[in-house]
């Protein structure tokens, strides 16, 4: 019986297919990420005075950089198939004023 709680558990977290409209939603972000570098900068004003903060990602990538097109493409089919995104390791250095 326990068995069975746990290919219930096993299951129910794994990833579920999309369709290949949502699948392309959900990985618009990917090709910026195929090099392995990725940023951001922000500034604003309000009432405290004016903010500033930035950061920078590093992942895994940086050593084995992709085609940001085949990203894309591998993604959608991940997303489509149902499968897990791969692992990735990295870090992220921000500030912020």
């Amino acid at each position: 019986m326990r068995w069975l709680a746990v290919a219930l558990v096993a299951v129910a977290c794994a990833p579920a297919p999309v369709s290949p409209e949502r699948a392309a939603e959900l990985c618009r972000n990917e090709p910026g990420l195929a090099d392995g570098v990725s940023g951001n900068v922000g500034v604003g004003v309000g009432s405290g005075g004016g903010k500033a903060k930035g950061s920078i990602v590093l992942t895994d990538r940086v050593f084995n950089p992709e085609d940001p097109q085949d990203a894309f493409e591998a993604c959608v089919r991940r997303k489509v198939n149902g499968e897990p995104d791969p692992t990735r390791f990295g870090i992220t250095i921000g500030a912020s004023t």
